[in-house]
């Protein structure tokens, strides 16, 4: 029996791209379909602008030629025969084509040759995932189902299509995870056993560095990355990474703080240049060792290393901190240290009130002070550069950041400098 999907969810703009799509394949005698998650979003009622069109036959040619009707730019990758069409309107859909994929060994990527729609779905990685809606005229709306994954998004099941999915594709498992965690679903106990067999056999030491890294950057940027990482302890996947990788005992917690800190930075830090990725990865990595073995493992860049690595030595240098220190003492200690550890700093659930107060201060006033007096206009008054300039202008700013000075006059008073 023929089913349709409702189209009711999809904006008219993009129900009209879609129509345009098809008509074209039809022209080019080419069947052409939507698929993947786009497809699975609209049959569980969520937005999903991320295209994907699969062509029988050659995707890259089509491609080009709906490039040159939409008046867009089309970039091909022809060893994939894959192609992205970028609209005037900068939306962008990803066209592929149909084809089937053979693993040459264990993680590695793909050969891939031409192959019937059917044949492309089946080779995806989930049943939820291997849907498509053909976008013929004559047919338009009409799902395609060759692997019941309509079955399984009804019942919230993550379901691979063949034994050795996992072993085939090791980031497979991070997706799975994903997945499960974001809808609310549960990953069939038999996929379970194949996540925990393929962890088994170290599948995950197959696969380079950057494909690890940019799951995980996925699954953070998920609203229910919390669910998803607890999910990860429970197959010991960051052991998996690395022996040393343990998860923080408290990592609720930590990313409570987390979204505290990038949501207070956002309002009060707007002219800042926070990276939220860097407090994100502050909550997985919490040691001095597994940022050195990890961030080597997974390649991490050298600046994110540093941050993570400045903000488990803060801690520590906050103790210095008192209910009376001075607005001075709290800027040359705060100074040193990047805003992102701060932020997180400042919304630790065992942060003192006071502590709080001042490293919010920090934030919000000390660090956008400018000194009254500089080194050239030391230069200016007839003083020569010496080693004692850094001393002079330190105790001018000290002495402003503390009230007791509020002018240039009063600054040079207080250094006791003539013009």
């Amino acid at each position: 029996m023929r089913e349709f999907l409702g189209l009711s969810n999809i904006s008219p703009q993009i129900c009209r791209l879609l129509q345009e799509i098809g008509k074209l394949g039809e022209g080019a005698s080419r069947s052409v379909y939507v698929v993947g998650g786009f497809v699975r979003d609209l049959l569980i009622g969520r937005e999903n602008l991320d295209i994907d069109i699969v062509v029988e036959g050659d995707a890259v040619e089509f491609a080009y030629q709906l490039a040159k009707v939409w008046g867009g730019k089309a970039q091909a990758h022809h060893q994939f025969k894959t192609a992205t069409v970028t609209r005037p309107d900068m939306l962008k859909l990803d066209f592929v084509s149909a084809r089937n994929e053979t693993y040459p060994s264990p993680g590695a990527l793909p050969s891939v040759e031409y192959g019937t729609v059917a044949a492309d779905l089946c080779r995806r990685d989930f049943s939820i995932n291997a849907l498509a809606m053909r976008l013929q005229p004559n047919a338009f709306g009409e799902l395609v189902d060759c692997t019941d994954g309509l079955r399984d998004l009804r019942a919230g099941r993550i379901r691979t299509l063949h034994e050795r999915s996992f072993i085939d594709d090791p980031t497979r498992i991070f997706r799975a995870i994903r997945y499960e965690g974001r809808y609310s679903f549960q990953i069939v106990e038999a996929d379970q056993q194949r996540i925990l067999d393929a962890i088994n056999q170290g599948v995950l030491n197959l696969i380079s560095a950057q494909r690890i890294r940019n799951e995980i950057d996925h699954i953070l940027s998920e609203a229910a990355a919390p669910q998803m990482v607890n999910r990860m302890c429970e197959f010991d996947l960051f052991g998996a990474v690395d022996p040393t990788w343990k998860i923080a005992p408290n990592f609720d917690a930590l990313w409570a703080a987390a979204g505290q800190a990038i949501e207070w930075a956002s309002i009060s830090l707007t002219n800042a240049p926070i990276n939220t990725r860097v407090i994100l990865w502050m909550t997985l990595l919490t040691s001095p060792m597994a940022i050195e073995v990890v961030g080597s493992r997974l390649a991490l860049e050298n600046q994110l290393c540093t941050k993570l690595s400045v903000q488990t030595h803060m801690e520590h240098a906050l103790n210095a901190l008192s209910v009376s220190s001075k607005p001075s003492e709290v800027y040359q200690l705060l100074n040193p240290y990047p805003l992102e550890a701060l932020v997180f700093a400042l919304m630790q659930p065992h942060q003192p009130d006071w502590r709080a107060g001042k490293i919010g201060n920090y934030l919000t006033h000390l660090r956008d002070v400018q000194p009254l007096v500089n080194g050239d206009d030391l230069i200016q008054r007839g003083l020569k550069p010496s080693r004692a300039f850094a001393d002079w202008l330190w105790k001018a700013f000290a002495a402003q950041l503390d009230g007791k000075v509020s002018t240039t006059q009063e600054a040079y008073q207080f250094l006791d400098i003539k013009k």
